[in-house]
């Protein structure tokens, strides 16, 4: 099943089934492990299925606390749980006060929203999730630097990124992340029509830097970050899924250019665990530098 029905199947089911007593009852008959289900959720929402599960549970369960006079003990079953203590447990870890407390304390609560995925999400039949801010830190590259025309880069890119990982990542030095891949994209000026790309890894220092080999500090930044998973091997990012997945973040990124100016002029980079790839699913997430507008 490609990672967009998927996932989308998966929300659908646990607002559905939201008071269902176990995680198995939204799982059943998905074609994938519930370990690996569990991993592409975490990637993609970034929290992990268990915890939005128990979330959005208790959220239902805080309407029928605040607006009928039912019992804790009768609201808990229909949630899902068997014991009214272990509902209140989870409502105190989830919200910081038990459900009788929360009854007369007058507090507004905020609860965990449903998730959602929309066409704009789809890519192929893959999926792009995002945007998310995220302050990168500074940290060191070393790979082969190949200067690519930006018409040619759907293709060219993907087949660099493919022959380094393949034949010249294992002549990088103490590796710092040994299984990531990083390919980092740098504009030396808007009006060139190529631009540089680094098939890299990172390592702690630039120290010792092979010969044939170049070296790259990307610095400390808030960026805009996506996280895309893809029903294929992550050496199969051809042309047409690059440009289907960056069409999508460009139509994404539009949508919040209100709140911040993206400087992917200056640079970008994708970055793939190779070893989240399960057999059948591959993720990689793909981050670019942003400047805050003023309100």
């Amino acid at each position: 099943m490609q990672p967009y029905k998927l996932l989308s199947e998966l929300l659908s089911r646990i607002e559905e089934k939201v008071s269902g007593t176990s995680e198995t009852e939204y799982l059943n008959d998905l074609p994938i492990s519930t370990v690996h289900l569990r991993r592409l959720f975490k990637f993609a929402f970034g929290v992990p299925l268990q915890s939005y599960i128990r979330s959005r549970k208790l959220a239902v369960s805080l309407e029928n606390l605040m607006q009928t006079e039912r019992r804790v003990l009768d609201i808990a079953i229909e949630s899902g749980y068997e014991h009214e203590q272990t509902y209140i447990r989870a409502f105190k870890r989830e919200y910081g006060i038990t459900p009788g407390e929360c009854r007369e304390s007058g507090r507004n609560i905020h609860v965990t929203p449903p998730l959602h995925l929309f066409p704009k999400n789809d890519v192929c039949g893959n999926m792009v999730y995002g945007p998310n801010m995220v302050m990168i830190p500074s940290f060191h590259l070393i790979g082969r630097r190949y200067r690519i025309e930006i018409a040619e880069a759907p293709t060219k890119a993907p087949e660099a990124a493919k022959q380094f990982w393949r034949e010249k990542r294992h002549e990088v030095p103490n590796p710092a992340e040994p299984n990531i891949y990083y390919g980092l994209t740098r504009t030396t000026d808007p009006s060139f029509t190529w631009t540089n790309y680094l098939p890299s890894m990172r390592v702690k220092d630039l120290n010792v830097i092979p010969d044939g080999f170049t070296g790259d500090t990307v610095p400390a930044t808030m960026c805009v970050g996506f996280r895309y998973i893809g029903n294929h091997h992550y050496e199969e990012i051809s042309e047409l899924r690059a440009e289907a997945l960056y069409t999508a973040i460009n139509r994404l990124v539009n949508e919040h250019n209100g709140r911040y100016e993206l400087l992917d002029s200056e640079f970008f980079f994708e970055k793939i665990d190779t070893d989240a790839y399960d057999g059948q699913y591959c993720q990689m997430e793909w981050f670019a530098p942003i400047r805050m507008k003023n309100a």
